[in-house]
């Protein structure tokens, strides 16, 4: 008879744990898919349990993440191992691991213990990469035009260049009251009426964005329109962060007219002659 098992009648039963009813899956932080630019050093993450079996629940779950995708293969959560943690929840778990740093690409998995005790399978990879965390990270100013144009969109253009092939690049951009940005022509993003509205004088949220495939070395032209929103006279507050194959980076940040020639942003009105949160736009 072999070593960990026992014979009981006519059954068969077995001392190691048998498979766990339960899979894990739809991994998700800050109710996001894989997302870029969270602005909380303490994400909160959340998956879902499959099972075929009627009544099953999560008794506990373990949760790794690692700063590489090598680390977290290999069984590592060198940023936050969580241990086996006796608990039915999975939704908005609070990150407990090691301090974040702005900027920071962590991977995360997760298993759960099903209602008997058995683990499942860790689950596929997922992954968050912090924004700015503080405000000592923004070298941008706020940037805008004051004298006229009153209810006109403004239009700010800046010609970025760039000395050698990039591998990663961050656009850090609010827009009051709302943007739409665009990088050689190209817009980024799908988004329509960002940012959502605050209490300007308190908060202003901003969007991060990939802009890595918009670029190519030498001459790159960045343009923002802005218009008014829920907030009047528009302005922007914009920081793009390189990273070229080499490993150096660079920045480029909304300045005012201090700025001198060569790394001036330069403003206009457009087409857009009047818009408004109630009567539109006119062009």
């Amino acid at each position: 008879m072999r070593p960990g098992w026992l014979l009981a009648g006519a059954f068969v039963f077995s001392s190691a744990a048998l498979p766990a009813a339960v899979t894990v899956k739809d991994l998700r932080c800050e109710y996001a898919v894989n997302p870029l630019g969270i602005g909380t050093a303490q994400p909160r993450l959340s998956w879902v349990l499959e099972s075929d079996r009627r009544g099953e629940r999560q008794t506990a779950y373990q949760i790794l993440v690692a700063g590489s995708e090598e680390a977290l293969r290999a069984g590592r959560g060198d940023v936050w191992d969580s241990g086996r943690v006796a608990s039915a929840d999975s939704i908005q778990v609070e990150y407990r691991g090691k301090p974040l740093a702005s900027r920071q690409r962590c991977y995360w998995k997760v298993r759960a213990w099903d209602r008997d005790g058995n683990p499942s399978p860790y689950s596929e990879t997922a992954w968050w990469e912090t924004a700015l965390l503080s405000p000592r990270d923004w070298k941008a100013g706020w940037l805008g035009f004051t004298p006229g144009w009153p209810g006109r969109a403004l239009y700010f253009r800046y010609d970025m260049p760039l000395a050698k092939p990039v591998r990663q690049a961050r656009a850090y951009i609010a827009g009051l009251g709302y943007y739409e940005l665009r990088i050689n022509g190209v817009r980024i993003g799908d988004r329509v009426l960002d940012p959502a509205p605050t209490d300007y004088s308190k908060r202003v949220l901003y969007s991060t964005y990939d802009v890595a495939a918009a670029l190519r070395t030498g001459a790159n032209t960045v343009g923002v329109i802005a218009g008014n929103g829920w907030y009047g006279m528009p302005k922007i507050l914009a920081q793009l962060e390189v990273v070229y194959e080499d490993g150096s980076a660079a920045s480029f940040f909304t300045r005012g007219i201090e700025a001198d020639v060569q790394d001036r942003w330069y403003v206009t009105s457009g087409p857009i002659v009047a818009n408004s949160i109630y009567d539109g736009e006119v062009y």
